[in-house]
């Protein structure tokens, strides 16, 4: 039943087969449509899902980008909560931890919080006794009486933010409109002198004439900003924005560094800490969509270098991070919990008098001398004008920075010598020892605690919210929980090393696509489907090398998918096409030659067609010839139709047999059967398995002459010969028709020893070079030595008689007698020869050979002749 779909499914199949198989060009064109098809896929949202995941993967194998070692993290985490209370805190909290900071030295001080709303005011209650006291007394109360008993930690807050002069502070964008009562708020005149001061050190105004420009970095979506509080915006040093955007999967990949709202450009507060850190305003900062924000005539914090920082950038103002480890944020970078910074202030006193009192002890000011030092060194940098003394001093400065540190550390050991002599009496003290013991240990961990946010000198610090369960927790390439506080320091860090990641544009990964999908198609289109895969498989493997390497070397980051793709639609293609002609062919060769050929000999052409080509090649092999007895006389018994199936019924049996040993059958002629072992198919065993065939060929042959006497039909007898010799063997023929077949004195040879047969009335006779080959797994017996017809060399022959050890005893019995007589045959001693030749005919009466030879042994006593030993047949 043919299905029409079916059908003409095939037929395209086929066409696109011999499309591939006939044009040279094919693999290109095929090449070219693929790559429509993969550019067109290069638009869809699953490409890109596809495309970042591969990006994530080569962040995982890339070698880390360093860390600056003055990126600091202050965090509000866990510990810091349990011990200051329940967040959020009250405002003067952050105030008492930012005169922490200014005190030890940090250079900047960044807040990722947002502080929107003004926090009510709270009661003094000790005030607020002294005015009710008053009031009940019936005196006049004033101002400055209500002002005592109310705390604003607005006001605190704001006068530590002003004090320090160093603190940058956030603020975000909304797609939500304003609320009626912060529109409200946002009239007051307070409000709108700190928006003026905001818009004056945070965003930069775009002439209406550039407007379009820079239209690509502002969004529709936006309706509104949430600024901090008048206080603050009066206060802060400067602002930036903390929106993040995330890429098609939700994962922070990088981020916007600059934002067109109102007519006006707003900077990300990861760009603004590196402008503040690098000494420029905004009038020097341009920024150009598409390309770069260059922060000009900037001084690198970290190199000390002078000149112009250059930040790629694309059309929406966005900046790839290069993230500086393969682990969560808290591992990265330093990291101090902020209540270090409340105790900070509690035991700083202390402890820099313990660290006097060490010093007096030793007799020398070492601490004061190393602090003098650092302080006259600090203002030499400051007015320093070169990067290479810039950099000078300042390795002058973090070695002296080192020197205080190892010595603090000395004196800190006198503290712990004094842990360990309490820890030691201990076991014998009494209550006020073990008290002595815990002041010393509290006091240990005030010299460690004050210690670590003193090294916060000269960092750049970033307060953020890393609390269990904080919702300022997000996705980046390295792990899915990652504080996003995070993020502010490795920008910062990527943009001062330089360090960036560039995507390739589209025309860049388009020509790449191209030129891999025309190669692939080129030369895949050159090869069998085998070879085709091997080259896909190792190009498949070498682009996504290459790709991954130039990313983990150089940082360029180009499209993964889109090369892989590129490489496999058109390789998969013209391979499939190719092996579905390719199995069509075997199909053709397997039906073609399954008569003729074993299946291992067929499986060895499918897999080197080119052998099918007119011409031959030297091999040595094993011939085999059959003719069956006397067929003549048969077949005048039967009638053309009896005839021809007594052949074929006979031939398939034969032939099945040379088949299943490797065998070629070469061609029949009539009842006659020409087959070869050991070609096309390489064969070291071809004489053994000539003759392990030819053995069980007998034995069906007597089955089915035992089946023909039982249905009254004649019963065929065959000869069989075999030689093994070199041959040429091959296509022979002509270019439209060809035999594959096998020609020499060696296939000469055989086809006599066939009919060699009929001399020694034996029905399997090999020659000597086919018994040397397999006499090891054959039984054989020497028959003598003849010249054929044609042939002026004389060969020694052999009987084939079974499988070793297979043959009844008798056989081996009568074998004994025969080889002791044909050694006296040979040597002309006619009469003991002749005796054991009959004496072998009493155990195996019907022995052809021994009858033979007995005639002979007869006819040479009653007539002896001069003979050579070699029997000279003279016919074929």
């Amino acid at each position: 039943m043919k299905i029409p779909g079916i059908d003409r499914l095939k037929g395209i199949l086929d066409a696109a087969s011999g499309f591939v198989e006939r044009s040279r060009f094919s693999g290109v064109a095929i090449a070219a449509v693929s790559f429509a098809v993969v550019m067109l896929f290069s638009f869809t949202d699953a490409y890109e899902r596809f495309e970042v995941k591969f990006y994530d993967i080569r962040f995982l194998i890339k070698k880390p980008v360093g860390e600056w070692d003055r990126l600091t993290f202050v965090d509000i985490d866990d510990n810091s909560v349990t011990t200051l209370g329940q967040y959020p805190w009250p405002r003067n909290l952050y105030a008492r931890g930012l005169e922490s900071l200014d005190r030890v030295g940090a250079s900047q001080t960044t807040m990722d919080i947002m502080f929107l709303d003004e926090t009510p005011l709270q009661l003094n209650r000790e005030d607020f006794r002294k005015i009710t006291a008053k009031a009940e007394a019936g005196r006049r109360l004033n101002r400055k009486d209500l002002d005592s008993a109310a705390i604003d930690m607005d006001r605190m807050f704001s006068g530590s933010v002003k004090q320090s002069g160093r603190v940058l502070l956030a603020y975000s964008f909304s797609e939500d409109p304003l609320v009626a009562d912060v529109v409200e708020r946002q009239k007051k005149q307070e409000f709108l002198e700190a928006e003026k001061r905001f818009n004056r050190l945070a965003t930069i105004k775009v002439p209406e004439k550039m407007l379009a420009d820079y239209r690509s970095l502002g969004e529709e979506k936006i309706k509104a900003l949430a600024y901090p509080i008048p206080g603050l915006m009066a206060s802060g040093k400067n602002f930036g924005f903390v929106n993040r955007d995330t890429d098609i999967d939700g994962a922070i990949r990088r981020v916007r560094l600059v934002r067109l709202f109102n007519g006006r450009l707003y900077f990300n507060l990861a760009l603004m800490m590196v402008a503040d850190a690098c000494g420029v305003p905004l009038e020097r900062i341009e920024v150009v969509p598409g390309k770069s924000i260059t922060l000009k005539n900037a001084v690198n914090p970290r190199t000390h270098a002078s000149g112009d920082i250059s930040i790629p950038i694309d059309s929406r103002g966005m900046m790839y991070v290069n993230w500086a480890k393969h682990n969560k944020r808290e591992e990265s970078f330093k990291v101090i919990p902020f209540f270090a910074l409340l105790d900070y202030s509690a035991y700083a006193d202390a402890v820099h008098d313990y660290f006097k009192s060490a010093q007096q002890r030793r007799g020398n000011s070492e601490l004061d001398n190393l602090a003098a030092e650092l302080e006259s060194a600090r203002a030499e940098y400051g007015s320093a004008r070169e990067g290479l003394q810039r950099s000078k001093i300042w390795a002058g400065i973090s070695a002296l920075k080192k020197k205080i540190r190892s010595v603090k550390n000395e004196y800190k050991k006198d503290l712990e010598g004094e842990v360990g002599r309490l820890k030691a009496a201990a076991k014998n003290a009494g209550p006020e020892g073990r008290k002595e013991l815990e002041l010393a240990q509290d006091d240990l961990k005030a010299v460690d605690l004050v210690s670590r946010v003193e090294d916060l000198s000269d960092n750049l610090v970033v307060t953020g919210l890393t609390t269990t369960g904080g919702t300022d927790i997000g996705i980046i390439p390295l792990t899915k929980d990652y504080a996003l506080v995070g993020t502010y320091h490795n920008t910062v860090n990527t943009i001062l090393h330089g360090a960036y990641i560039k995507k390739a544009g589209p025309l860049l990964n388009y020509m790449i696509m191209l030129g891999i999908a025309l190669l692939m198609g080129f030369f895949v289109q050159l090869l069998d489907a085998r070879k085709s895969m091997l080259v896909m498989v190792s190009s498949f493997a070498g682009i996504n090398i290459i790709v991954m390497g130039v990313f983990a070397l150089f940082d360029i980051w180009i499209d993964q998918l889109g090369t892989m793709l590129s490489l496999l639609l058109p390789s998969l293609t013209i391979a499939g096409v190719k092996f579905i002609g390719e199995e069509r062919q075997k199909r053709f060769i397997k039906n073609a030659f399954s008569h003729y050929l074993s299946p291992g000999v067929i499986e060895q052409i499918i897999v080197n067609p080119e052998s099918l080509q007119l011409g031959g090649e030297m091999r040595n092999i094993t011939i085999f010839f059959s003719d069956v007895a006397k067929f003549s006389t048969i077949s005048e018994k039967l009638n053309p139709k009896e005839l021809v199936a007594l052949l074929n019924e006979y031939l398939s049996e034969m032939t099945d047999i040379i088949l299943s040993y490797g065998g070629t059958v070469d061609k029949y002629e009539g009842d006659a059967i020409m087959a070869f072992y050991g070609a096309p198919y390489a064969d070291s065993r071809h004489p053994l398995n000539a003759c392990m065939a030819a053995i069980d060929m007998k034995k069906r042959l007597r089955e089915m002459q035992e089946q023909w006497k039982k249905i009254g039909r004649d019963a065929l007898f065959a000869r069989m010969g075999m030689n093994t010799g070199e041959a040429v063997v091959g296509n022979m023929g002509s270019r439209t028709r060809m035999n594959y077949t096998a020609m020499g004195d060696s296939v000469n040879l055989a086809s006599r020893l066939e009919g060699a047969n009929k001399f020694f009335d034996t029905h399997a006779m090999i020659s000597e070079t086919t018994y040397e080959g397999a006499k090891d797994d054959i039984e054989g017996r020497k028959l003598g030595v003849i010249r054929v017809v044609g042939k002026s060399e004389a060969v020694s022959i052999y009987e084939l008689l079974g499988k070793k050890g297979s043959l009844p005893d008798r056989m081996y019995g009568m074998l004994e007698k025969y080889n002791q007589a044909l050694g006296l045959f040979y040597k002309r001693e006619w009469k003991r020869a002749r005796a054991l030749f009959k004496e072998g005919l009493k155990i195996v009466s019907d022995d052809g050979p021994s009858i033979k030879y007995l005639g002979l042994c007869e006819e040479y006593s009653r007539n002896p002749r001069s003979w050579d030993g070699i029997f000279t047949l003279k016919s074929k």
